[in-house]
């Protein structure tokens, strides 16, 4: 099985750890290990994330099109053809060109469209996503291996960048059969494909959601706010794994999207006790109600110790 997991906070570094064995360890018979021989983490910047590998994109491989979206211009007509020039200018230049030869170039663009492109490569620029070479969607897709994408510290709307074309790549690629099938991992997926307002990513998101499975790409989202997350979305999760959950908006949103939930299941769901799931698909004809065994690894959500035992 391949894995891609996309960790907007750095939670899921603890997947390498082993954790100190507990009694519910014992009691499940679950071994504590780490599984860092399995796990390859990537992070468009390494300063904040040392242990991660650089994750670039190849600025060559994005025609002008696919860089307007990338760049969150929406209406892309009017910057299409001064972006082509751009880029004709600066590739007969140097075929190796970077994005500070695509700001130096545009920098003679005048009018209100020219300021706008200046400007968004300006940005694009500081991001440091965009390089000659990228890193190679092989490395990041192994059978076998859970690739990670860490984007601690990254800003929101690089975040729904990166996610963006990832997301893109890895199913454009499944339909080619050019990688193997493979489980993508949205974790806080209510900032990547919300209710209200348009991400970047939302759309992409949304297909892959409707159409992954019959091409070998499954989507697991996460959250704590599914009232938050786009219904398209989540009313396509044929398995739902629900803990707690007290909040009147998100326990409609579940039921919403549950076949066959009564009132009294949704009562319970607001007392589970730590540990315990409602389970709905997955070939149950009715919810399911069970007890979640512990994890492994050391778990990296943990509240931070802001006052320490005496």
């Amino acid at each position: 099985m391949t894995c891609v997991i996309v960790d907007p906070h750095g939670e899921y570094g603890s997947l390498r750890q082993a954790a100190a064995r507990s009694a519910s360890q014992a009691r499940f018979e679950v071994e504590s290990q780490g599984f860092a021989h399995q796990i390859e983490e990537y992070s468009p910047d390494v300063s904040l994330n040392p242990q991660a590998k650089p994750l670039t994109i190849s600025l060559r491989h994005i025609d002008p099109r696919e860089l307007l979206v990338f760049m969150g211009l929406s209406n892309i007509k009017p910057f299409l053809a001064p972006l082509k020039g751009i880029i004709d200018r600066a590739g007969a230049a140097n075929p190796d060109y970077t994005v500070t030869d695509l700001v130096r170039h545009a920098e003679s663009l005048e009018g209100a469209v020219g300021e706008t492109l200046h400007e968004r490569l300006l940005y694009l620029e500081q991001t440091k996503l965009l390089g000659p070479q990228g890193t190679s969607l092989h490395e990041l897709v192994q059978r076998g291996k859970a690739t990670l994408i860490n984007l601690r510290g990254v800003a929101p709307d690089v975040q729904e960048l990166v996610v963006t074309r990832i997301a893109s790549t890895l199913f454009d690629n499944r339909k080619k059969n050019k990688i193997p099938p493979l489980f993508l991992v949205i974790e806080e997926a209510h900032n990547f494909a919300p209710q209200q307002g348009q991400a970047a990513c939302s759309r992409i998101l949304k297909n892959i959601a409707s159409e992954g499975r019959k091409f070998g790409l499954g989507l697991c989202v996460v959250t704590q706010r599914a009232a938050r997350i786009d219904k398209s979305v989540l009313s396509q999760c044929n398995t739902q794994l629900i803990l707690q959950v007290t909040n009147p908006l998100d326990l409609r949103a579940i039921a919403q999207s549950i076949e066959g939930l009564t009132p009294g299941m949704t009562e319970m769901i607001q007392s589970l006790p730590v540990g315990t799931a409602l389970v709905t698909g997955g070939g149950y004809h009715t919810p399911l109600f069970c007890e979640v065994r512990p994890r492994a690894t050391r778990h990296g959500g943990e509240s931070v110790m802001i006052v320490e035992a005496a």
